[in-house]
């Protein structure tokens, strides 16, 4: 039989094993109850606990004792109050109070001098924090309850810092790149989607890892980026990403006052084909003069004599500054170029014609000659009618002011001639199918953007007149090209960039297509004029002999 040590043994061990969570099983107790050390454990154990029992045993003895002893002086203290005082014993107690201390009638029960408080569990004070803590720290060897291993429960990590950088974006053009995402811990991330808060023409391609597609609107734009890590499965950050306004819609389309002076087309275009010769202008108010509410200040001439062969081609840009230019410039090219077309027409075009097509020294020089006349009396002439203006609408002549670029050219079979005569800013070129330009003069260009020279009298009169004349003879150009400043500037830049090669090619190549059909080539011209450019927004004009 088991003896009453084994017995209490054979209780622990169950015990404790049970609120472990271990299976109570015979073959565990059997081998738990055979370990010496666990049986020395448990008697000593036994042992303390009878200690400590005896000792509480003598505590509650006392304490029943001196409760004997209180119940004891209670009585006597009692019976001590019942006793009546009189008069006569006491007398310093006067006799009109002698009522209040008088014996109660025996049928009344005598009160009792005290009696038993009634019983009231207080409220347990809140445990404090510091104790609640206190209470779920492990002694070293102690086994942890419900509670404690519910506190020690391994919070979930925080997921590492993510830095996403996106470029900016514009509105109404293609976009397309990579979401780049570094973590604070130097893990690799994995981009896995990317939300918007609506549709904007934008989603992220998962499988090439880019954000493609074409802003439909403009603004700062908060989406989500969904990432993973190593340590983490799925994680969002808010990325603030920025889509910039399209330029273009920026710019405001204001029409002149009604009653502005020299009124004029917002967009001039003419053509003609002659035989082999096809010309085609076109002339467009810029973004800035829309934005402003101003007109045109750019002109343009274009003409053929059938008769002699000769084309005369004309541009012209108003200053600006200057508040009456769109009719300089309208009167500058009108003018001279009348006078070009009549002094090549008839005999004297006739002849000027013998002297190319013979284009020997002297021929040459009698053709230099003619074309240095002609084109300083169409010079002189359009001065002089800006000055007839300028005193009939009693306005400054200066307010008038304007460039000039001219060319006369005559194709005879395979060879094209030219003369040029140059005046301000813009460029005149003719063109080589193997790439080659020759440049017909020199731009007056200023210290600062939009400065140059404009045409009065002292143009007229200045010893280096000749030297704004350009002439030549090629049998290798294909186009004859003549444009404002508004067109040099975008596309060639700087008067380095005027003689470059490459960049007229690429001028010629876009006009190709516009020039297919010689009968709407204007229009299509004018359209082209159109082309969007940061940073320049004048009027343009470009009249073209192909």
């Amino acid at each position: 039989m088991m003896s009453q040590n084994a017995l209490l043994e054979e209780k622990i061990i169950r015990l404790v094993l049970s609120e472990l969570g271990h299976p109570v099983e015979g073959e565990r107790l059997l081998l738990l109850s055979q370990d010496p050390s666990l049986t020395e454990e448990i008697m000593r154990l036994k042992e303390r606990i009878e200690s400590l029992a005896q000792g509480l045993s003598a505590r509650v003895s006392e304490g029943d004792n001196d409760a004997e002893i209180a119940a004891s002086s209670a009585s006597s203290l009692s019976d001590q109050q019942q006793t009546v005082v009189s008069v006569a014993d006491n007398p310093g107690i006067d006799a009109t109070d002698t009522s209040a201390l008088q014996p109660l009638p025996e049928n009344e029960p005598h009160p009792p001098f005290w009696k038993l408080m009634p019983y009231y569990e207080f409220d347990k004070p809140a445990q404090r924090e510091d104790e609640n803590l206190s209470s779920l720290v492990l002694k070293p060897g102690q086994i942890p309850t419900g509670q404690q291993r519910a506190s020690l429960a391994v919070p979930p990590a925080v997921p590492p810092r993510a830095k996403i950088t996106i470029p900016n974006a514009r509105a109404g053009e293609r976009f397309s790149s990579p979401v780049a995402i570094v973590l604070g811990e130097g893990q690799q991330a994995t981009v896995r989607d990317v939300v918007f808060p609506r549709n904007i023409g934008l989603s992220f391609d998962k499988e090439q890892e880019l954000l493609t597609g074409t802003p439909t609107e403009s603004g700062d734009i908060e989406l989500s980026v969904i990432w993973s890590c190593t340590s983490h499965d799925e994680c969002e950050t808010k990325q603030l990403f920025i889509i910039n306004p399209d330029p273009r819609s920026l710019w405001k389309v204001v029409e002149p006052p009604a009653d502005a002076p020299y009124p004029k087309s917002h967009l001039d275009a003419a053509g003609l084909v002659r035989g082999d010769i096809r010309i085609a202008a076109a002339s467009r108010r810029g973004r800035s003069h829309e934005h402003a509410g101003s007109f045109r200040d750019d002109d343009f001439y274009i003409n053929h004599c059938q008769e002699t062969g000769w084309s005369v081609m004309l541009v012209a840009d108003g200053a600006g500054s200057a508040v009456n230019s769109r009719e300089g410039s309208r009167i500058a090219v009108k003018t001279a170029g009348d006078y070009l077309l009549n002094q090549l027409s008839g005999v004297k075009g006739v002849h000027l014609k013998q002297h190319i097509t013979a284009w020997e020294g002297s021929d040459q020089q009698a053709t230099i000659n003619a074309m240095l006349h002609h084109f300083k009396q169409a010079a002189t002439l359009a001065v002089n009618s800006i000055q007839n203006e300028a005193i009939c609408a009693e306005q400054p002549v200066k307010s008038y002011s304007t460039t000039l670029l001219a060319t006369v050219a005559l194709r005879t079979d395979n060879e094209l001639f030219a003369a040029a005569f140059w005046l301000g800013d813009g460029a005149i070129g003719a063109y080589s199918p193997s790439g080659k330009v020759r440049i017909l003069g020199n731009p007056d260009s200023g210290e600062y953007a939009g400065q140059t020279r404009f045409l009065d009298q002292s143009i007229i009169a200045d010893p280096s007149f000749s030297g704004r004349i350009s002439v030549g003879k090629w049998n290798d150009v294909s186009h004859l090209i003549l444009m404002t400043d508004g067109v040099s500037d975008p596309l060639f830049e700087t008067d380095n960039g005027l003689r470059s090669d490459e960049k007229w090619t690429r001028l010629v190549d876009e006009l190709n297509p516009v020039l297919t059909d010689a009968s709407i080539a204007p229009e299509r011209l004018g359209d082209w004029l159109n082309f969007f450019s940061t940073g320049n927004h004048d009027d343009r004009t470009i009249a073209v002999l192909w």
